[in-house]
């Protein structure tokens, strides 16, 4: 078919929720920090959520010390980087009420295996 490009990736659940901040930057406009950390806690919440079916209590397992801990260890980063990145995606209205924006969080199953992203370009005429 024409006017089609179609590309596969092969990632681990983490390296998806990486590319998935990346494919989708058009979207954002993050910095490199800012999406590593919201990579993090999207792989984090689709862990969690496997097993923790209420919204609020998982959202408040995500924003937990303990997880938080984990976060600052796989990112290598500090206490008060990631507490200054939480504070700026909080003020770039990325999490919200304690929640990362739904727009960011990719609609996938439990048992993931396979996710397609299309982008429908529109190609307007010049006037």
């Amino acid at each position: 078919m024409k006017n089609i490009r179609v590309a596969t990736l092969n990632l681990n659940l983490r390296d998806f929720f990486i590319y998935w901040i990346k494919l989708t930057i058009l979207f954002h406009k993050l910095t490199v920090g800012e999406q590593s950390l919201i990579s993090e806690i999207l792989y984090q919440y689709q862990v969690h959520k496997k097993v923790i079916k209420d919204e609020d209590i998982l959202w408040k397992i995500i924003f937990d010390y303990d997880t938080r801990l984990k976060i600052k260890e796989q990112l290598n980063i500090k206490d008060a980087k990631l507490q200054n990145l939480l504070t700026t995606l909080r003020k770039k209205e990325i999490i919200k009420d304690g929640r990362v924006i739904p727009s960011l969080i990719p609609k996938a199953t439990d048992d993931i295996k396979n996710y397609k992203i299309i982008f429908n370009i529109n190609i307007k005429d010049e006037d």
